[in-house]
């Protein structure tokens, strides 16, 4: 049996049915011009909010109370609440490089200097700038480097690459002493009931920020300074204050001869000539105990102005690092033939700018201490470097290691006796 149809239901069916059809012809096109408006709201949001930071960064006036953080990177309003920058602002960056040079020239370190724990919370930057009113007064400093000039890059325009050969002596990934190029000797000489590590830093002075990050470190680390640097009596006070051995880190005339600074002895000129230049230069420096070589691969193979090198040391009775930038240089043997105290670095320690590889360098240096009992181990002022250093130096006192200046091992290896 067939059941009838309410005729009540017949308006609802229709209805229900037209506004189905109606919904469908019409949702496709509302939806799109849904979607296209939150796309254009959005969009102007993040334009008037791209427009207020670049009116916050850039046109401050004159009177604001807004001060900034450069430790921080932040602008902090009156009621210290932080505005992140997110973008590094170029002319807040110039300023603060200009600003922090001055002030490493001229501040004095704090008298109590970082050591153990301490160093580990180091930091390598001011947390505020100095005052207009101070930077008004302070007289001009010629020749300052400009502030692109203070970064890690500009390193290479007075470092030597080593060649392979050199670098691959100590390199991180050999984990054995044995299978290293390093010789170690039959009877080691004792240095004390502790193996002992000489650090040397060299190309001090010439880069101001990183020169007084490594002058904060309070160790007997070595410092070697080259001779050329403006201010430089200003930046070896700060490593002497720290406890530092004072080197001068004397430019030799490199194979590749490029970018050499004036003060540098070169093959060109005569023995006697070199004999005069090296004079000169250590006339400068009248408390140090000895030098090493800056670069100096061509020069340092060079037998006649070599033998010069030894007679002015011998005369002031400075000793000889050899940095080794050549395997075939003549250093120990004309050290040997003049009676100069001589000693060759065993480990690069930064080849590479980079926090783990200094450090596996670093373990490199106390692997060969403890099999040779002493290791000397030579790097630079650079940024990571710093950072190695600040985690490295805590640790010796657990490891039954000590860090000591060059000249006690120096001393030891020519036959004056124990480091002690």
């Amino acid at each position: 049996m067939t059941k009838e149809r309410s005729p009540q239901t017949l308006p609802q069916r229709y209805l229900e049915r037209k506004f189905r059809n109606m919904f469908k012809k019409y949702f496709s096109s509302f939806r799109r011009l849904v979607v296209c408006g939150l796309f254009f709201a959005i969009f102007a949001v993040l334009l008037n909010r791209h427009t207020w930071r670049f009116d916050l960064r850039h046109q401050l006036p004159a009177e604001s109370n807004i001060e900034f953080s450069y430790a921080e990177e932040s602008i902090v309003v009156e009621e210290k609440k932080p505005i992140t920058i997110e973008a590094e602002t170029p002319w807040l960056r110039q300023q603060q490089d200009e600003d922090y040079l001055r002030q490493a020239l001229d501040e004095e370190l704090d008298a109590n200097a970082m050591a153990g724990e301490e160093i580990k919370q180091a930091v390598s930057f001011p947390e505020k700038p100095v005052e207009p009113e101070l930077l008004a007064e302070m007289p001009v400093i010629d020749n300052l480097p400009a502030a692109s000039e203070a970064h890690e890059e500009d390193y290479s325009h007075y470092e030597e690459t080593p060649s392979v050969e050199i670098i691959d002596d100590t390199h991180s990934s050999r984990r054995r002493v044995r299978d290293m190029k390093i010789e170690i000797q039959a009877k080691p000489p004792y240095f004390g009931p502790r193996p002992v590590i000489a650090v040397v830093i060299d190309d001090m002075g010439d880069n101001v920020r990183r020169t007084r990050d490594i002058s904060s470190l309070a160790a007997p680390l070595t410092a070697s300074f080259l001779t050329y640097p403006p201010h430089i009596d200003t930046q070896v006070a700060r490593s002497v204050k720290s406890g530092h051995e004072i080197m001068l880190h004397v430019p030799m005339q490199p194979k590749s001869n490029i970018n050499l600074s004036a003060d540098i002895l070169t093959v060109d000129m005569t023995p006697e000539e070199v004999h005069d230049k090296l004079a000169a230069m250590l006339a400068g420096f009248p408390d140090i105990k000895g030098i090493n070589n800056h670069m100096g691969s061509r020069l340092t193979e060079d037998l006649p102005r070599m033998e010069e090198i030894m007679k002015v040391l011998k005369s002031r009775e400075l000793f000889f690092l050899d940095s080794k930038t050549t395997p075939r240089s003549v250093g120990d043997k004309t050290a040997k033939k003049y009676g100069v105290d001589y000693a060759t670095r065993n480990v690069f320690l930064d080849n590479r700018n980079e926090l783990d590889y200094i450090l596996g360098q670093l373990a490199q240096t106390e692997k060969i201490a403890r099999k040779n009992g002493y290791a000397i181990a030579i790097g630079h002022p650079k940024s990571q470097t710093y950072e190695a250093l600040k985690k490295w130096l805590p640790t010796l006192d657990e490891k039954q290691l000590e860090l000591v200046h060059l000249s006690q091992i120096v001393s030891v290896l020519n036959g004056r006796g124990t480091s002690r």
